[in-house]
């Protein structure tokens, strides 16, 4: 997927739609309603292994912006879709056990290792995402809707460091090192497309304004398989808003 696809599925899904409504049933037709929010989460394996311990999380400051658009055939069922960018995001303080990685030391070679001690990583990944999804409304108040969505990364980073840690290093025989600093930088290594579950539910105030909360789970590997670390990391964020719906 890449921009101009995404936004030729949402017109043409948006034609569709207009194609199909009816004026006759005040109940079915078009709901298009832009959103603004915040995702809240990790790029997490699940469950986190026990040789991997936060210490501290900051989950940053992630905004979700834009629109959605819904038809509904009746009452109660409808589907929908939509555009909007998503940062995604994190830094967390771990104390790890034995995680395998490749770590840059200052002045020395990169090595490649078994690594005890502490790290640092930052995460920030910027998507152009397209949800898909069937929705079902209770009342013109509250509904729900689940589904997937369809995410393409335009800009990754996945960086850290390491403080006093100790390395097994890679060699023909094991050779265990002190390194007091290193970084790491798997930024080019991670997945450009992402895919996942997607969970939520609107609360209407009035006829404009409401409130939202979704849950993305992604079933791609954040990676791409290159990285050292052994154990597999997703993204798994919830996110909160409002919302503005156009009559």
């Amino acid at each position: 997927m890449n921009f101009r696809r995404g936004i030729g599925i949402f017109a043409i899904f948006s034609l569709v739609c207009i194609q199909l409504v009816s004026p006759q049933e005040s109940e079915a037709g078009l709901d298009l309603s832009f959103i603004a929010g915040v995702n809240i989460g990790a790029t997490t394996p699940v469950p986190i292994p026990g040789d991997l311990k936060i210490t501290k999380y900051n989950p940053k400051f992630n905004p979700k912006l834009g629109a959605n658009l819904a038809y509904f055939f009746n009452e109660n069922w409808g589907i929908g879709t939509g555009l909007t960018v998503d940062w995604k995001g994190m830094n967390v303080h771990t104390k790890v056990t034995d995680v395998h990685l490749s770590i840059d030391v200052p002045n020395l070679d990169t090595l490649t290792g078994y690594v005890t001690g502490r790290n640092t990583t930052q995460v920030n990944t910027f998507y152009l995402t397209q949800p898909i999804y069937g929705i079902y409304r209770f009342n013109p108040k509250w509904r729900v809707k689940t589904g997937i969505y369809i995410a393409e990364a335009l800009s990754t980073k996945f960086k850290g460091d390491v403080k006093n840690v100790d390395i097994i290093v890679e060699t023909p025989v094991s050779q265990e090192r002190e390194v007091p600093y290193a970084t790491l930088d798997y930024s080019d290594d991670v997945h450009t497309f992402d895919l996942g579950l997607l969970v939520g539910g609107e609360f209407r105030m009035n006829n404009h304004v409401g409130f939202y909360a979704d849950f993305t789970w992604g079933f791609i590997p954040y990676f791409s398989g290159k990285v050292p670390i052994h154990f597999t990391m997703r993204n798994i964020y919830p996110s909160i808003g409002i919302t503005y719906r156009i009559n």
